[in-house]
């Protein structure tokens, strides 16, 4: 089996906006973590897994991020 790759946020932006990635393969390639988390964020919200959901997923992230740096925790 491949070993998955993962790339830095901006090679993955850059990726999306030539249209060669969609949020899904966006979050599938930002880290192993990101792809349990969202597993279980559809899960838990009853989510099929598709660019839609991964989309609100990295919405979810950008807001658990700005929630933590307004607290100085990140």
């Amino acid at each position: 089996m491949a070993q998955q790759k993962y790339y830095p946020e901006e090679v993955l932006v850059e990726k999306m906006q030539s249209g060669e990635y969609g949020w899904l393969d966006y979050v599938n390639h930002f880290s192993a973590e990101w792809q349990e988390e969202y597993a279980r964020y559809c899960e838990e919200k009853g989510l099929i897994v598709d660019n839609d959901s991964a989309a609100e997923f990295v919405r979810f992230k950008d807001e658990q991020l700005e929630a933590a740096m307004e607290c100085g925790d990140a």
